[in-house]
C-alpha cells in the first residue's frame, strides 16, 4: 500500500464485537455520462398477453413500455391445460407432447417441443404452444428471462409497472433473470449446459422508471455488454442479485434501489431436481435398458422417473396450489426433508450489484484480469441496498481423485453437486445415506441423487437417450456408482476411500458470502452517495469434513484461505483499479460465525480511493463458540479491510457516528 500514499491500517475488533468505525474514500470529481435514450422513436407497448407462453425477445432497437404489471408464468399448468381443453393443442400434439390431462407441474413452465425453432424465425414476435419462435440450445434449460436483450438501442420503460417472475414460475425456473441482455444466459462452454457457439450481448440499454420484482436468480443480468443504463428502478424480491453484469463496458445506475427475497421456499436440491429431469425423461423416451440397484431394488428409468415426479408436483402443490409459500411436513415429509428452506432467504452466493469479467462469477475473488475481459466505467450514485439476507449453505463435494474424465468433484450433467452429506433441516438426519460416519455410511438414496447416479450409469454404459443433451460436464465415477449399488466390497463411504471438498455451494461455486457491492475484475469505478442499510448472513461455521483448511484451500478454485461461506463484505474491490469512492456507506453488518467488512480491497487491486465514508453497526461472529476443526478464520468486524495484494490505496477523511448526509 506505499507510494507515499496516506493510508488507514486495517482495524478489526475481536469475536462478538461490534466495530462503529467510519471511514474513508476518494479525491476524484465524477461527472455521470448518461447513455442515448434509444436509437428509434418506435414504441412498442407490452402486455401480459405477450408473455403467456414464453420470453419476449428483443431483437429490435426502439422503446419497449410496459402497458401494464407484468407477472410472468408462461406454459404454466393452467395455461397448458386449458389449452388442451379448448382445443388450442389438440389432443394428439399433447399426448405427442408427454402433457398430461390436466397438466402437472413436472410438465409444465418449460418451451414446448414445438416452441423450439430449427432454422431462423426473423423479427421476433410472441407465440402461441404451436409455434417455433425459440432457439433450442438457449432454451433448453427453461425460459431464462421475462425480456432477453440482443439489440441495440434499446430503451425498456417500466413505465411506473413492475415486471416480475410469478411465484408459480420462481419455483419450477430456478435459473432466471427478469432481464437478460443477451440472447443466451452464459457465454459458450459455461454454465449448466450447451447454450449457444455464439453470444449475442446487447448494447446502448436504458431501463427506467419502475419496478423489478421477484427472481430465482437476477433481476438484470448479461455478459459483455456495452453502455447500459439504469435508473429509477427498485429492485424487490431477487434471490441472487439485482443486477450482475460481467465483462460490461460502461454501466451507470442511479436513483436505484434494492431489496431482496425473504420467502423463498427451497433449497438448492430442488434446482438439481428440475435440471435432471430432461435427462430421465429422455431415457424414458428412448426405452433405457439401464437400471439402478438402490436397497436391493432395481430401479427402471420410468421408477425413477416417477419419483422424481412425485416430488416436483408435491412441492408445487403445497406452495403453489394449496398456497402455503412453503412444503407442508405432514404431508409430505419426503418432500420437507429434501428440499424445506428453514430460512427463507438464499442458501447460496449472494449479491445485490456486480461487475466482473466476462463469463461466470462462480468461482474465487478475481485479480486484474490481463486481456479486456474485465468490466470498464463503472458509475453507481444514489444506489441504495437494504435488508439484504442470506443463509449460504456449504454443500460438500466427493472428490474424485482424478478418477473422473471432468476431475475434481462429483457433480452431474448440470453441474449440481451429487449430495450425501445434506441432512434433515429439522432433525439433522441424513437424507441420501444411513449415517453421516463414513465408515457406516451406506447409500439410502433419494429421489433427485437416485436420479443423478441413474444419468451417470446409463452414461457410462453408453445408453443416454437420444444423444441431444449435453453431458460433458458429468463426472459421477463408477466407484461411487458401486457404493450407491452396494456392490461386495463398496458398501460404505470409508471403504471405496471417499475424500471431499468443502467451501462450496449446491452448484460447487465456491463459497464467498454475502456482499451488497461486488465491484470486481472492474476498472474506472466511480461510487458515490451510495450505501448499505442492514446485510446479514446467517451461514453456520464451514465443517470440519474437510479438515482445518483456516490457512490452505479447499475448493480448488478458491482465491481467499479458510471457509468464506459466513463473511459480510458490503463492498468488495478484487482484481479493481482506477476505483473511487465517494460518501458512501455500510450500516446494519451482521455476520453470525464470519468476519464482516464495511469495505474490502482484495487480491491486487490498486489506484482505490475511499473518501468520506462511514461504517457503523458492524456485528461479526455472534452465533455459538466455533466448533472444534472448524476451518474458519476470526470473525472479526472492520470498518475498512486492505489485503496484502493491493497498491496505492488510500482511505481519507472518515467519520464516526455520521448521522447526516453531508458529512
Amino acid at each position: 500500500m506505499g507510494d507515499g500514499v496516506r493510508t488507514m491500517p486495517v482495524t478489526t475488533t475481536g469475536i462478538r464485537r461490534i466495530a462503529l468505525v467510519a471511514s474513508f474514500v476518494l479525491v476524484v470529481a465524477t461527472t455521470m455520462t448518461l447513455p442515448a435514450e434509444g436509437a428509434s422513436e418506435d414504441v412498442t407497448v407490452l402486455h401480459q398477453s405477450d408473455f403467456e407462453y414464453g420470453t419476449y425477445i428483443i431483437d429490435q432497437p426502439g422503446v419497449y413500455r410496459l402497458g401494464e404489471d407484468i407477472s410472468f408464468n408462461p406454459n404454466s399448468p393452467a395455461t397448458l391445460t386449458s389449452d388442451i381443453a379448448d382445443g388450442t393443442i389438440p389432443s394428439q400434439i399433447a399426448a405427442a407432447l408427454g402433457l398430461p390431462y390436466p397438466v402437472d407441474a413436472y410438465r409444465s413452465s418449460m418451451p414446448l417441443f414445438t416452441q423450439l425453432a430449427v432454422e431462423e424465425t426473423g423479427p421476433f414476435t410472441p407465440g402461441g404452444p404451436l409455434d417455433a419462435r425459440y432457439d433450442p440450445a438457449a432454451y433448453g434449460v427453461g425460459f431464462f428471462a421475462a425480456l432477453a436483450v440482443e439489440a441495440d438501442g434499446v430503451v425498456i420503460d417500466l413505465n411506473g409497472h413492475t415486471i416480475e417472475q410469478s411465484a408459480e414460475h420462481a419455483l419450477l425456473q430456478r435459473f432466471f433473470a427478469v432481464i437478460e441482455l443477451a440472447d443466451q444466459p452464459f457465454i459458450p462452454a459455461q454454465g449448466p449446459a450447451g447454450f449457444g457457439d455464439e453470444i449475442v450481448p446487447a448494447k446502448n440499454v436504458v431501463i427506467k422508471n419502475g419496478t423489478i420484482g421477484r427472481s430465482s436468480h437476477h433481476g438484470i443480468h448479461g455478459n459483455a455488454n456495452e453502455n447500459i443504463k439504469v435508473r429509477d428502478v427498485h429492485f424487490d424480491d431477487y434471490e441472487v442479485g439485482a443486477v450482475a453484469l460481467n465483462g460490461v463496458k460502461g454501466l451507470t445506475v442511479v436513483n436505484v434501489t434494492a431489496t431482496n427475497r425473504k420467502d423463498v421456499p427451497v433449497l438448492g436440491t430442488f434446482s438439481s431436481a428440475q435440471f435432471i429431469k430432461a435427462y430421465i425423461d429422455d431415457l424414458v423416451h428412448t426405452g433405457s435398458t439401464t437400471t439402478l440397484t438402490v436397497d436391493d431394488v432395481e430401479l427402471s428409468a420410468g421408477d425413477i422417473q416417477v419419483a422424481l415426479r412425485e416430488v416436483i408436483n408435491n412441492t408445487h402443490h403445497d406452495v403453489i396450489v394449496e398456497g402455503e409459500g412453503f412444503i407442508d411436513e405432514t404431508s409430505h415429509p419426503l418432500e420437507y426433508g429434501l428440499f424445506h428452506n428453514p430460512h427463507g432467504v438464499i442458501d447460496g452466493n449472494s449479491y445485490s450489484f456486480l461487475v466482473n469479467a466476462i463469463g461466470v462469477a462462480v468461482n474465487g475473488f478475481p485479480t486484474v484480469p490481463d486481456d479486456d475481459s474485465g468490466a470498464e466505467r463503472v458509475r453507481f450514485r444514489n444506489v441504495v441496498v437494504t435488508d439484504q439476507h442470506s443463509f449460504i449453505n456449504e454443500v460438500p463435494a466427493v472428490d474424485t481423485n482424478g478418477s473422473a474424465p471432468g476431475g475434481k468433484a462429483v457433480i452431474d450433467p448440470v453441474g449440481a453437486v451429487f449430495q450425501i452429506k445434506n441432512v434433515h433441516p429439522d432433525t439433522g438426519i441424513p437424507v441420501t445415506v444411513s449415517s453421516l460416519d463414513d465408515h457406516l455410511a451406506e447409500y439410502t438414496g433419494n429421489p433427485v441423487a437416485n436420479a443423478q447416479a441413474f444419468v451417470a450409469k446409463a452414461a457410462s454404459l453408453g445408453d443416454l437417450g437420444s444423444g441431444r443433451l449435453d453431458i460433458s460436464r458429468l463426472n459421477i465415477p463408477g466407484w461411487l456408482l458401486s457404493w450407491v449399488e452396494g456392490e461386495v466390497g463398496s458398501e460404505t463411504l470409508a471403504s471405496v476411500g471417499t475424500t471431499y471438498f468443502c467451501n462450496g455451494d449446491s452448484m460447487f461455486h465456491v463459497n464467498k458470502g454475502a456482499i451488497a457491492f461486488k465491484m470486481d475484475a472492474a476498472t474506472d469505478v466511480r461510487l458515490k452517495k451510495s450505501g448499505v442499510d442492514g446485510l446479514v448472513n446467517l451461514g453456520a461455521p464451514g465443517t470440519a469434513l474437510c479438515g482445518d483448511y483456516s490457512n490452505s484451500k479447499s475448493h480448488p478454485d478458491a482465491t481467499l484461505l479458510g471457509y468464506g461461506g459466513a463473511a459480510v463484505r458490503a463492498f468488495t474491490f478484487a482484481g479493481s483499479t482506477e476505483v473511487s469512492v465517494k460518501q458512501a456507506w455500510a450500516s446494519g453488518l451482521s455476520s453470525m460465525a464470519g468476519p464482516a467488512i464495511g469495505f474490502a480491497v482484495m487480491t491486487d487491486s490498486s489506484h482505490v480511493s475511499l473518501k468520506k465514508t462511514r461504517t457503523s453497526l458492524v456485528d461479526a461472529g455472534w452465533g455459538d463458540m466455533m466448533p472444534a476443526g472448524a476451518p474458519n478464520n476470526e470473525a472479526y468486524a472492520a470498518g475498512v479491510y486492505v489485503g496484502e495484494g493491493v497498491h496505492s490505496a488510500s482511505v481519507v477523511r472518515g467519520c464516526e457516528f455520521c448521522r447526516d448526509e453531508g458529512y
